[in-house]
């Protein structure tokens, strides 16, 4: 199907494993121009790392697939820090906030979604009991996207307005699919090259992934564990079951007593 012609699929791209699969589901099966989405945080300890990751990745495809260097659009971008205040918005998410440990990139992401008028975003939800992914396991509904792939909402029912104001804005296309069951497609559709050019840590320890963060313990438990040398794996386990859980135990509690 020549989609040439049709409205680009907004999609939040970091250049992280997740993101980096519907890219190329959508460049180079579904053959959908594509308009990445990234927010600038000059807070965030890998932002540099993930802008050279997406440049990378974005020579690797033109390389090997020409076709997407029509197909794959600017990225559309802010900084964070110029992002207007939306009172509806932050209190909506500081009521969320009181109910499941979510990042503040998702304040961030609504409002920016909201400023830009974006409705079916894509991002990479899964199906999990932890974080933004178990609003969608509770609230979500399933559904398609406008060209024809299965993507999970959350529902529109009233239910939940909070959710549906900082959330509702995104379709989730990954939320059946296992990062296990992505490394297989990615093997069989020849992907690995540009797969291995993905970035998932928060925290960089140099040229490394920490080990430590949330995305890396995520990897680790995905069965991906291989992506993060094994002397950080080592060191990372001895720190989450001593300093890292005091830590985690203080954040949540201050950040908790602060939108209280």
């Amino acid at each position: 199907m020549d989609n040439h012609n049709t409205d680009p699929v907004h999609l939040l791209w970091t250049g992280g494993w997740d993101s980096t699969f519907q890219l190329l589901r959508l460049l180079l099966v579904h053959r959908l121009p594509v308009r990445p989405i990234y927010l600038i945080d000059e807070n965030r300890s890998s932002l540099d790392v993930e802008l050279r990751t997406m440049e990378r990745i974005r020579d690797a495809l033109a390389r090997h697939y020409p076709e997407t260097r029509t197909l794959m659009l600017p990225t559309m971008s802010d900084r964070v820090s110029q992002l207007p205040a939306d009172p509806e918005i932050e209190q909506a998410f500081a009521r969320l906030l009181r109910e499941c440990p979510i990042g503040t990139q998702y304040e961030w992401l609504a409002k920016f979604c909201r400023q830009h008028g974006l409705r079916d975003v894509e991002v990479g939800f899964e199906r999990t009991r932890n974080g933004a992914g178990a609003l969608l396991t509770d609230l979500g509904v399933a559904g398609t996207s406008a060209a024809g792939y299965p993507v999970h909402r959350i529902s529109p029912d009233g239910q939940h307005p909070d959710a549906q104001l900082v959330f509702g804005a995104y379709a989730c296309p990954l939320f059946e699919i296992s990062k296990q069951e992505m490394a297989q497609e990615v093997d069989a559709r020849g992907w690995r090259p540009i797969m291995l050019e993905t970035w998932f840590c928060h925290r960089p320890a140099g040229t490394e992934p920490c080990g430590m963060c949330n995305p890396c313990v995520g990897v680790v438990k995905a069965g991906l564990g291989w992506r993060i040398p094994s002397h950080r794996r080592a060191y990372a386990a001895v720190h989450r079951a001593t300093i890292g859980l005091v830590k985690k135990t203080a954040r949540r509690f201050t950040q908790r007593t602060a939108m209280a």
